[in-house]
């Protein structure tokens, strides 16, 4: 991207500037209970026309006093897109293979097959396998105006849901990860992101290998409290039909 005399990015005109945006495909409501952490994706590219309805939906995230500090590096597969990609992959695997022996995937019942431990491993070794080939990887990046703080993130992590499940809306999925964290240089040095940028997250999108579909979470009623920790509104009922799975403990201690 280049810029103009005024110093303002040049935005190229071409065949959608007049185009509408692509119809949903579910509502919002299935939407937010159906978006999935996709990570296996067809060998296709993701269109124009859908790149530009997500990050649209992307664009239009809240952040703090609508500063609109967000930006939107999208790599498909240009020759910096490749080369960002093999980076971030090498990164991937190196943090899979350390987190499967530290989290014992290969023991238990990550040896039992098609166990929940097993089935995830699957899913993030073909996701790691195969991360120089995603369809589109978009780095979701913040322009900071003040030091660094713990809230920053409210500026931009609201984006990158938008991202997914705009995804979700068209029929494409992603994954968000922080895998950029550990090629940040090079990642700086070959995208020329400036060093007031924080690099918020990596997230990989495509058409699905596989399908959206009802998420798996703890109970509403371990999650959600009314009127003091650890009080259970009456409300607090999961619908008919939900699918529940523990994490953790249910209730663990706070940490100060």
């Amino acid at each position: 991207m280049t810029g103009n005399q005024s110093g303002e990015p040049h935005v190229p005109a071409n065949h959608l500037a007049s185009a509408p945006l692509p119809a949903d495909t579910v509502g919002l409501l299935e939407g937010l209970n159906t978006t999935r952490a996709i990570r296996r994706y067809h060998d296709e590219p993701v269109p124009a026309e859908v790149l530009r309805a997500i990050l649209f939906a992307a664009t239009r995230a809240p952040t703090g006093s609508n500063r609109q500090q967000f930006r939107f590096i999208t790599l498909t597969d240009g020759p910096k897109a490749h080369a960002a990609k093999e980076l971030i992959a090498g990164a991937a695997r190196d943090l899979w293979k350390r987190k499967q022996d530290n989290d014992g995937y290969q023991t238990g019942s990550g040896l039992v097959e098609n166990s929940p431990k097993a089935r995830m491993a699957a899913a993030m070794q073909d996701y790691v396998d195969h991360f120089d080939r995603v369809p589109a990887l978009v780095l979701p990046c913040l322009i900071r105006y003040r030091e660094p703080s713990s809230f920053e993130g409210s500026s931009v992590y609201p984006a990158c849901q938008n991202i997914l499940l705009a995804a979700r809306a068209l029929g494409y999925g992603g994954v968000l990860t922080g895998f950029q964290a550990f090629v940040e240089s090079e990642l700086r040095s070959l995208l020329d992101i400036p060093d007031n940028v924080f690099v918020a997250a990596t997230i990989t999108l495509g058409r699905p290998v596989g399908h959206h579909g009802p998420v798996r979470r703890r109970p509403i009623g371990e999650l959600v409290y009314g009127e003091g920790w650890g009080e259970v509104p009456t409300w607090a009922v999961d619908p008919p039909g939900t699918s529940h799975t523990a994490a953790g403990p249910k209730n663990p201690k706070p940490t100060y």
